[in-house]
């Protein structure tokens, strides 16, 4: 395979108007919120900027699934995955100078439906190594544990 480039780009436009810290996101086809919990100066309108993170993660990984699956010839079925972010806030609340390295474990737990061990071995592999949310993660330095399996 010959590496190419194919580049996408995505937008959005944030307003937030100070406490308490809901922002909303438009410049896309959708309108929704980020928000914190009200213990957390939030208003609770909407998950908090790492719930979207986690979540995109959690789609990014199906969508790899599905989209290697076919290259392989097999029928994915039902994906579960089960992700853990392990992340360091001591940046994000001043206790630190910065955030960097604040990433510091992902775990993946994956199971697919209507494939073998091994090809849900090959599939997971081939999944995190050209998932570009987990790319982020492990270019970050973060420690990834990732197990595929079928179920």
């Amino acid at each position: 395979m010959t590496d190419q480039t194919h580049i996408e780009d995505f937008r959005a436009t944030a307003l937030g108007s100070g406490w308490p810290t809901r922002v909303d996101i438009s410049d896309t086809e959708w309108a929704f919120q980020v928000d914190e919990p009200k213990e957390d100066g939030g208003s609770n309108s909407g998950p908090n900027p790492m719930h979207h993170f986690v979540a995109s993660l959690a789609g990014c990984q199906n969508e790899q699934a599905q989209v290697v699956a076919e290259e392989m010839g097999i029928d994915a079925g039902k994906v579960q995955i089960k992700l853990e972010v392990s992340l360091n806030l001591a940046g994000f609340m001043g206790m630190a100078q910065d955030s960097e390295g604040c990433f510091e474990r992902v775990r993946i737990s994956a199971s697919v439906a209507g494939v073998s061990e091994e090809q849900a071995r090959v599939l997971g592999s081939q999944v995190d190594a050209r998932c570009p949310v987990l790319s982020l993660l492990r270019t970050a330095g973060t420690t990834i544990e990732s197990s595929w399996a079928a179920s």
